[in-house]
């Protein structure tokens, strides 16, 4: 694997699909000169959505892949496909793991994809003043796994985009043309945490990193974070959602995160589903995540759970709960931190990362030592053996 962790051929490759005229998501069409995306109407939810819940083993690789097994990714990826993994690195801050997605789980979706036949590359875009290159994969500890692996990583900043034109909008977002490819199949692994403006960081936050512009501060600055979260989820809606970590992060995510031990893999084919049963494992009420009510319409989610699956335990939910965020606070932090986004661009991406250091000894300092040591050498749960 190169430096970038990109090939020129597969570079080349990916930056040269080109989208369809017409998709069940978008409509391609010309405006200004320019070729753009408008979004097309339709229900987000599928009342045949599976939703598996497992614990970690002692693999947890294998068992990433035996939780992909039982919401039927072998129907979902075809021999030859390409496979985006989008992982949520952007948001996180060093020396806090659960600010970031679990490389442990990253290599076990790499596994399955790679045994059904798939392509797989994992991949992120720029965020405000933070470049996807090697030291950041490096910092983020995925940089090991993708040598060791030998995957690409796409940075997303640097493939081509379009601007895509949500329902009623008059601006576009530029996304990923390469994760709108109906073509390519998008597997979401982000970071479990509770986040200071949007509540929770689950599958679909995860995709607001498909945006390609790293100046993401101008949708905060326009009071329409929620709105495009929902819109960036709804253009790149992924074929699968695995929401699964050794950790969970607590509290002020999604930097500054009290790190509690998870353990468990909740896997499904509806984006929408896999939050609904995210929400409740965070101690969030998903009727009040609103990115989510906008794309559900306001309605209940339906799902069904497969066969078998586990139950998250008591202990492990009161726990992850009690650090959980109420809707006065998520709005009180947005108000504190609505300020910051009119910092000139310029000044945020050359001095912000200069203080990342001081961010982790305050993180180490106020919320680690709340919670538990990263588990760097991981046992799989004791569970109690079931009553004969």
């Amino acid at each position: 694997m190169q430096e970038k962790g990109l090939t020129p051929v597969l570079h080349a490759e990916l930056d040269s699909l080109v989208l369809p005229e017409e998709t069940p998501v978008f409509k391609i069409a010309e405006r200004r000169g320019e070729t753009v995306a408008f979004e097309r109407r339709r229900d987000m939810l599928d009342p045949g959505a599976r939703v598996s819940v497992s614990s970690m083993g002692d693999s947890i690789p294998a068992s990433v892949g035996e939780a992909l097994d039982r919401i039927g990714a072998a129907d979902i990826i075809a021999p030859g496909q390409l496979v985006a993994i989008k992982v949520n690195l952007g948001g996180g801050i060093a020396g806090v793991p659960s600010s970031f997605s679990d490389p442990l789980v990253v290599e076990g979706v790499v596994d399955k994809v790679r045994e059904l036949g798939g392509r797989p590359f994992v991949c992120e875009a720029n965020m405000r003043t933070l470049t996807m290159d090697q030291g950041l994969l490096s910092r983020r500890g995925l940089y090991p796994l993708l040598v060791r692996k030998d995957v690409p990583f796409v940075n997303l900043s640097e493939l081509g985009g379009i601007d895509f034109y949500p329902l009623g909008w008059t601006h576009p977002v530029n996304l990923s043309r390469l994760l709108m490819h109906p073509d390519v199949r998008v597997i979401s692994v982000p970071a479990l945490k509770h986040h200071w403006e949007c509540s929770v960081t689950l599958a679909a936050k995860n995709m607001y990193g498909a945006i390609g512009e790293r100046q993401k501060s101008l949708f905060h600055r326009g009071g329409a974070i929620d709105e495009t979260v929902a819109a960036a989820a709804r253009a790149v809606t992924p074929d699968i959602s695995l929401l699964a970590h050794r950790q969970v992060g607590g509290r002020l995510g999604p930097h500054f995160c009290i790190p509690i031990d998870f353990g468990y893999i909740v896997a499904s084919d509806s984006m929408l589903a896999a939050d609904r049963v995210g929400c409740d494992f965070m101690g969030v009420d998903w009727r009040e995540v609103k990115h989510i009510q906008i794309n559900c319409g306001g309605r209940e989610i339906p799902y069904e759970l497969v066969e078998g699956s586990a139950q998250i335990d008591p202990r492990t939910r009161e726990r992850v709960a009690r650090t959980a965020m109420s809707c006065s606070e998520v709005w009180l932090w947005r108000a504190l931190l609505y300020p910051q986004y009119f910092v000139p661009h310029r000044t945020q991406y050359k001095q912000i990362p200069r203080f990342e250091a001081v961010g982790a000894w305050i993180n180490w300092l106020l919320f680690h030592t709340r919670g538990d040591a990263w588990p760097s050498e991981w046992r799989a749960r004791w569970e109690p053996p079931e009553a004969s």
